[in-house]
């Protein structure tokens, strides 16, 4: 009996070493229980006993990608790699039988979004590193780092990380409009507007696609598309279900069509830019007639964007379509009360009509009540009191615009 004995115990000894510690036993189970709270404690527990143990770091990241803590889930795997980096990858790829790769690829790039966002870009270019080192071929993550690139001044390297994206997906509309970006920032109008041809395409085609997917029930309208985009915008995903059951006419609303609303906000968003980005490339080159068309374009997609507003406004003042600016002003300063230039030409609309009362009271109530000094306002005051007869208010405001000239001399 005693032989028995002897002969099983170092097996059972053997047995016994050869098993994970109990923090660490411990530690996956409550991952796989979604106790991250507790995960994340084994974890820490296991950090004092095994400071170096890189699995450790792995196990404390994945309860932390848990919590939806990223930036604390990215530290995690980043000492890891410190420890071990061809174990941590290998970890990182295999874990769950790999179905986790996507997950961790979005803890260290949306770490990295966030770094950006704070202006952070060396955190931000590190943890793209690593993002890259999950997935190699993610567009996402390339846009990035050039945005990164532009944002730090350092345009040639942001110009060649988006043509590397170019170089395996030419018809990309992101890179293709970073490219014209740059080639815009350098006063190459002729590259730029290339670059955001192609952009234009693929936005297109794109938001045609998600389009058709949305309104296949009813037809499309500008309005129902600006509608769409707002309630996203907004975050209104309760009044957006609504929409998307009562004006699109599906029974299971927003939950089945999410990732459609989506990707139709996106290149909605997309073609605004590249269509806004060529009209002003339009105006730089005096193409007074492209650049309309491109603006008027890129307000069909952004009807709420101040900028395009304001230089479609103010492309039809110059072009002397009095009326068609004004309805542009009339938006903007409903954006935006006390924006003084949209106020100040819808007045010099109006005087072009030779509807001097109404320019007489726009200039008054609301130009004015913003800049009481702005001496053209003052001057087209004058004009407008002059034609109606009222020359003692006329000389008024001459003699006021007058000084405040001299004064600032």
């Amino acid at each position: 009996m005693r032989k028995v004995i002897t002969t099983i115990l170092p097996v059972v000894v053997l047995f016994f070493l050869g098993c994970p510690p109990t923090w660490k036993n411990a530690c996956k189970i409550y991952i796989g229980q979604q106790d991250y709270e507790n995960a994340k404690k084994q974890a820490l527990e296991g950090l004092k006993i095994a400071p170096d143990d890189y699995e450790a770091y792995c196990l404390l990241g994945k309860a932390e990608l848990g919590l939806g803590n990223y930036p604390e889930a990215s530290k995690s795997f980043q000492t890891a790699f410190k420890k071990d980096s061809l174990a941590t990858i290998k970890w990182l790829k295999t874990d769950e039988n790999g179905n986790n790769v996507s997950a961790y690829w979005q803890i260290f790039y949306n770490t990295a979004y966030k770094s950006f966002l704070d202006k952070n870009y060396d955190e931000a270019l590190v943890n793209l590193k690593f993002a890259q080192r999950l997935d190699q071929e993610n567009v996402s993550q390339y846009i990035l780092e050039g945005n990164i690139y532009v944002e730090r001044g350092e345009k040639e390297k942001a110009m060649l990380v988006y043509h590397k994206i170019i170089e395996f997906d030419k018809e990309n509309a992101e890179a293709n409009y970073f490219i014209a970006k740059i080639y815009f920032d350098k006063q190459k109008y002729d590259s730029c507007l290339l670059y955001l041809n192609n952009s234009i395409k693929t936005f297109e085609k794109e938001y045609t696609k998600y389009k058709s997917l949305l309104f296949k029930n009813v037809e499309f309208n500008q309005n129902l598309g600006a509608e769409i985009v707002k309630l996203w915008k907004l975050g209104k995903k309760d009044a957006l279900d609504q929409f998307v059951k009562v004006k699109l006419g599906y029974d299971d609303g927003l939950l089945s069509h999410e990732k459609n609303v989506e990707k139709f906000v996106k290149e909605n968003e997309g073609l605004g830019r590249a269509y806004y980005l060529a009209g002003i490339v339009y105006l730089n080159t005096k193409s007074d007639t492209l650049a309309l068309k491109s603006l008027a374009k890129a307000a069909e997609y952004l009807a709420e964007d101040i900028d395009i507003l304001y230089f479609l406004g103010e492309l039809l003042i110059r072009m002397g379509k009095w009326s068609e600016a004004r309805k542009y002003f009339e938006k903007l300063v409903e954006l935006k009360p006390d924006d003084f230039p949209a106020w100040f030409y819808i007045g010099v609309s109006y005087s072009q009509e030779k509807n001097y009362k109404k320019a007489i009271e726009i200039y008054e109530e609301k130009a004015l009540a913003l800049d009481p000094n702005n001496v053209e306002a003052l001057t087209n005051l004058a004009y407008a009191y002059r034609e109606i007869g009222n020359t003692k208010k006329s000389w008024e405001y001459i003699q006021k615009a007058d000084k405040i000239s001299r004064e600032k001399k």
